[in-house]
């Protein structure tokens, strides 16, 4: 090896630190800050976006691991791969992943740059580490591309081949707004679209791998099989799948949610759309059940099963982040404070409103003694400055609003 033993010796040092989980985290905080930046369709995709962060923090890894060799083996982490796959299966092209590559490659130049500036006067040279950090860095990023080209255009390939191919072009045709008649589209995806139609979204905190997505198909057939009603499923990346189910009678959400629950997997979440009809409804109930995932993703509640109609008002609020911050100052008060302490407070004053100020019907849902009721809305009361019944729609939506901006 060429390079001097000073050098050698800092980048052992250089890799034990950055390997550090603290300091992964800024890596990936920094490299994906900077794709999304340019890119914000990928941050308004919940799983797209953690397929990004899984990607990167896999690569900066393994990156390291190698850093010390001399000639460097691409291995190329699966999580990279799920990356590509998911970009190829929502229909984006190819152009997507290499502006990815492109803008982290100019991000991490910029991260090397920092990291050679820091090195101590009585150190290796720095131009010394910079050219050895970027000679690995850019010859990983360049072999990483020519193979998940590769990837993309295997994938695409496959796609472009088969039923699932043309369900998934005549779904996203739908989803899009064309003029489909409901007859071609009931042919194309071999499953009724005339009728009631509840959108669902599944998909697993981890994984990546076909497999997941495999058993996310038969989550979501037996839940189907279980409310008797056909299933459409539609793959959106390596751990996420589309689904509806679809009935010619009334078909409601609180049996698809429970069938969801009882049969959850492990790992895996859901977010149910509202049903509604026809072509229409399957595009409708889909976008809701989006917006409830994208919202579960934020909130990161952790509950297996999100329904639209639970969290409307804050989706509807989400797009307008700004307004919606100064209506939870504004209504709220100190009743917003990060205090955890206060969590049941919220949830009181929030139960008391929807049952329309009945106390007795709110001491009766959370289980708790009537005062403790009067206690608790008294503390609000305080804490807002007025008396909750003044502005009851608004301190409800600011409540509802509330952990998504919190």
């Amino acid at each position: 090896m060429s390079d001097s033993k000073e050098l050698i010796e800092w980048v052992h040092d250089y890799v034990a630190e950055a390997s550090r989980d603290e300091n992964v985290d800024a890596f990936v905080t920094a490299v994906d800050a900077a794709i999304v930046a340019e890119l914000p369709e990928l941050g308004e995709d919940a799983v797209l976006l953690a397929d990004l962060h899984a990607s990167t923090r896999s690569q900066f890894q393994v990156f390291l691991s190698l850093l010390e060799r001399e000639k460097q083996e691409l291995l190329l982490p699966p999580q990279a791969v799920d990356l590509a796959l998911s970009i190829a299966r929502r229909q984006l092209e190819l152009g997507v992943l290499l502006k990815v590559y492109r803008i982290a490659a100019g991000s991490v130049w910029e991260w090397f740059t920092q990291v050679a500036a820091s090195v101590p006067d009585d150190g290796p040279d720095r131009t010394a580490v910079l050219v050895y950090l970027w000679d690995h860095g850019g010859t990983w990023i360049n072999e990483a591309i020519e193979q998940l080209i590769g990837v993309f255009y295997a994938e695409r390939e496959t796609a472009m081949h088969g039923a699932v191919a043309r369900r998934t072009e005549t779904v996203r045709s739908m989803l899009r707004g064309d003029a489909v008649s409901i007859d071609h589209a009931s042919t194309a995806l071999g499953h009724p679209v005339r009728g009631t139609h509840i959108a669902f979204v599944l998909w697993a905190d981890d994984g990546g791998s076909p497999e997941v997505v495999v058993q996310l198909n038969r989550y979501a057939a037996a839940v189907a099989s279980a409310l008797g009603v056909p299933v459409l499923t539609i793959p959106a990346g390596g751990r996420e799948v589309w689904c509806w189910v679809t009935s010619s009678k009334h078909l409601g959400v609180g049996a698809v949610t429970a069938a969801i629950t009882d049969l959850a997997m492990e790992g895996a979440r859901a977010s149910v759309g509202n049903s509604a009809p026809d072509i229409a409804g399957f595009r409708q109930s889909h976008r809701e059940a989006v917006d409830a995932q994208r919202h579960a993703t934020v909130v990161d509640s952790g509950a297996v099963v999100t329904g639209y109609a639970d969290v409307e008002l804050a989706c509807l609020m989400a797009g307008n982040e700004l307004a919606a911050r100064v209506l939870i100052d504004r209504e709220l008060g100190a009743l917003a404070s990060a205090d955890e302490n206060l969590d049941r407070v919220r949830e009181t004053v929030a139960t008391f409103l929807h049952f329309g100020g009945n106390v007795e019907q709110t001491a009766q849902e959370l289980i708790v003694h009537k005062n403790t009721v009067r206690y608790r809305l008294t503390q609000a009361e305080e804490l807002i400055g007025h008396p909750l019944s003044e502005r009851r729609t608004s301190i409800a939506l600011a409540l509802a609003a509330l952990p998504r901006f919190s």
